[in-house]
């Protein structure tokens, strides 16, 4: 287990990619406890970059609809970050926007969950400027978040292994 503070675990040179050796000190950035990335863009791009964090973090991605619906249904949002403690990397956020039972807005809960870790999260809707949307007003689950203090990261196109796989954009 890696000591908070430590290099992101890369699990060997053979699983290491390529690109971490240009995005090596945006990955260290992201898993520094307190530290807290939305990944922004379409499901699948963003699913492909957080697949790329797993294999330098050494964890796969979560879904949160799976950890909320699993055997033993969660019903209060420090069950959740129980679940999730060792878990950096997640998505199916809009689990906490449709939930309102479990009383904590989504950026809320990154926040906290990245106390001991540096957590990134896919992003379920838009990310503009310095506002995170999800669903429209006049919705019970509509979210409308102003964002400081925390990365965002945007997938791009990429034609050689040793490309990073995203462009960060740090909001003070």
């Amino acid at each position: 287990m890696e000591q908070q503070g430590e290099r992101p675990s890369t699990g060997g040179s053979e699983s290491r990619p390529l690109w971490l050796k240009w995005g090596n000190r945006e990955a260290n950035e992201l898993s520094r406890p307190g530290s807290v990335g939305l990944v922004a863009g379409n499901r699948a791009d963003g699913l492909a970059v957080l697949d790329e964090l797993g294999r330098v973090f050494g964890s796969p991605p979560v879904s949160l609809t799976e950890v909320v619906l699993s055997d033993a249904p969660i019903h209060r949002w420090e069950e959740l970050t129980g679940r999730l403690a060792d878990c950096p990397l997640l998505f199916d956020l809009e689990t906490l926007c449709w939930d309102r039972g479990l009383g904590i807005d989504p950026l809320r809960f990154l926040r906290l969950h990245a106390r001991k870790l540096g957590v990134v999260a896919l992003w379920p809707g838009r990310i503009t400027e310095r506002i995170a949307t999800f669903s429209v007003t006049g919705r019970r689950d509509h979210q409308r978040v102003v964002l400081a203090e925390l990365s965002v990261l945007r997938p791009v196109t990429t034609r050689f292994p040793d490309e990073v796989p995203f462009q960060v954009e740090r909001i003070p």
